[in-house]
């Protein structure tokens, strides 16, 4: 069995990336602070964060954010983004 990560929340998003930025100018602080896509550079970010950790929920986050980013594409800032915030855990659906 395996499992499938489920396409992530705004809101979701907004916090998993700003547990995992590295600072202000990190393109997870600007996805976490305006909802912008660096795409290139989000996803750079995401595997080094990866390649350090073992199988778990936290490797899911990531796994699900580097997901939502490349299903966002590049983008400028999102209007009303600091509204949004989840907390929940990062859903999986096994197949």
């Amino acid at each position: 069995m395996s499992e499938i990560i489920v396409m992530i929340s705004d809101g979701l998003a907004r916090r998993i990336a700003s547990d995992w930025h590295g600072g202000m100018s990190s393109a997870l602080y600007s996805l976490a602070s305006s909802g912008a896509v660096d795409l290139d550079r989000a996803r750079d970010e995401i595997s080094c964060e990866l390649q350090s950790l073992d199988a778990g929920e936290i490797r899911r986050e990531l796994l699900a954010l580097d997901k939502y980013v490349r299903t966002a594409g590049e983008r400028t800032a999102v209007a009303e983004w600091f509204r949004l915030w989840d907390d929940s855990p990062v859903s999986v659906n096994h197949t």
